[in-house]
């Protein structure tokens, strides 16, 4: 059995920071395509940098959502082995000193 870990996963902050990233590039990525749509037709390699930035936005959310749901099953797992270890410990005190 692995040791327990002193320091919580970071996945959580993780994903927070990738679905910030994703959210704030998709809606400036999809602003800028709507101005462009607006404003006359820009040159293809413009449209290719807006749909390749939209895509970026786009990917980093879903990368966001499932580091997310990694971090919440792996906080669960953390939280489950701390309570199984707290009940060791409660049934037979000398563990405490072993561990």
């Amino acid at each position: 059995m692995p040791p327990i870990l002193n320091k919580p996963s970071s996945g959580g902050s993780t994903a927070l920071v990738y679905i910030t990233l994703g959210a704030l590039l998709t809606v400036w990525s999809l602003i800028w395509f709507l101005y462009q749509n607006n404003n006359g037709s820009p040159s293809t390699g413009i449209k290719y940098v807006c749909l390749g930035l939209l895509l970026t936005g786009i990917s980093l959310l879903v990368i966001g959502g499932l580091v997310g749901r990694m971090a919440h099953k792996v906080h669960n797992a953390e939280v489950a082995q701390e309570a199984a270890k707290a009940g060791a410990i409660a049934k037979d005190p000398t563990i405490a000193h072993k561990v």
